[in-house]
């Protein structure tokens, strides 16, 4: 099974996207604005000067100091202090201590809106694209479980079939838990603290 290691890297790199960096042209230069939108995707929440937006500024331990955007008619992922429900809701309006979040009433057949206020709210999940690093979080989890079922089916050393040595459950280890790496980086839980703080900006 050792020499089909190259070509398993090889296949899991090839069904990544490639992407290429432009040489910078200052005409080219995005403005706050569009950077904003490149990042969060949503060109309707742009398109008027004074538009309120959530800001999640995170100061991690270790790392940098990264702000998260979130806009109206985005969808967010939290919790509320002393809540197990898990939140995961359209923003219907933003105000400068809350936001609007509507909830689907299947019963009543209609949608219902809820206000929550920014010191209720206890954590907040999100998300960033890492080039090949979040893609390497789906893709080898996957390769390592096929590198070790690969090896339980085939003949291996000892000329029998449905069984795995432990160089297969290691190499099929050490790339699930490389995307379980890749899956904490380009996923995080963010706690709401004095460190982490929760604020409305606008738009201009």
């Amino acid at each position: 099974m050792k020499k089909y290691i190259p070509v398993l890297f090889l296949l899991v790199l090839g069904s990544l996207p490639a992407s290429s960096q432009d040489r910078y042209d200052p005409r080219k230069a995005l403005t706050s604005e569009e950077l904003f939108f490149k990042q969060n995707g949503n060109q309707k929440s742009l398109a008027n000067a004074g538009q309120k937006y959530l800001a999640l500024d995170y100061s991690p331990l270790m790392g940098g100091f990264r702000r998260y955007r979130f806009f109206e008619g985005d969808k967010i992922k939290f919790r509320i202090r002393n809540e197990k429900i898990r939140f995961n809701e359209t923003i219907a309006s933003i105000t400068d201590s809350s936001f609007t979040i509507g909830v689907t009433n299947e019963a009543a057949g209609r949608m219902d809106y809820q206000e929550i206020l920014f010191r209720n709210i206890r954590l907040i999940k999100v998300s960033r694209r890492i080039p090949f690093v979040t893609e390497a979080a789906i893709y080898f989890p996957m390769a390592g479980l096929i590198y070790i079922g690969a090896d339980f089916v085939n003949k291996g050393v000892d000329d029998k079939r449905f069984t795995s040595d432990a160089s297969a459950l290691i190499v099929g280890g050490a790339l699930m838990a490389a995307g379980l790496v890749c899956y904490k980086l380009s996923f995080s839980t963010i706690k709401i603290n004095d460190r982490n703080k929760l604020k409305v900006l606008e738009t201009y």
